[in-house]
């Protein structure tokens, strides 16, 4: 994922599930900042965020809100910020079970990141049969898919997104 360093300088590298490939110092910067164009597009954004679908795991419903503003931590935001995030990863949450592209989701945020974006990760029934349920599950699960992905996934993924922007 995001973690492979690169050569140019303190660069790192990515290539979206698309095979379209990157270079940049801090991704969410450069996706706030719109230089990497995203798989499906953005489907939100405000003054302070970015909703978009995850660029390198095509899983349908997989998303990503990302700070505008480079920052790592929650405690950075403002009050209207912190609501903000909540409203729109509700309005996502909802849509993805009104489209009925999953029942559940977990959100995943770390501080390590030096760049704030909160993970909204779909489940999905053939998850539990593989890998079973849970958090610790999540890595292992966007390894299988990036090893196993098809083109159809893709196009479901491109779907997915292109029906959770006119929802939103």
């Amino acid at each position: 994922m995001e973690s492979n360093e690169n050569l140019i300088g303190n660069s790192r590298h990515m290539v979206d599930y698309l095979g379209n490939e990157y270079f940049y110092d801090c991704l969410g910067c450069e996706i706030s900042k719109k230089s990497i164009p995203l798989p499906g597009g953005v489907i939100y954004e405000d003054d302070a965020f970015v909703l978009a679908s995850e660029p390198e795991i095509p899983l349908a419903g997989f998303l990503v809100v990302t700070a505008k503003r480079h920052v790592n931590s929650i405690v950075e935001f403002t009050r209207e910020e912190r609501c903000n995030m909540v409203d729109i990863i509700s309005r996502a949450v909802s849509i993805l079970k009104e489209l009925k592209i999953t029942n559940e989701v977990t959100l995943i945020q770390e501080e390590r990141s030096k760049h704030f974006h909160m993970w909204i990760f779909p489940h999905h029934d053939w998850m539990d049969q593989k890998f079973g349920r849970g958090v610790s599950y999540t890595r292992d699960i966007c390894d299988y898919i990036l090893d196993h992905a098809t083109q159809d996934d893709k196009q479901k993924t491109l779907k997915a997104i292109q029906d959770i922007k006119e929802k939103f």
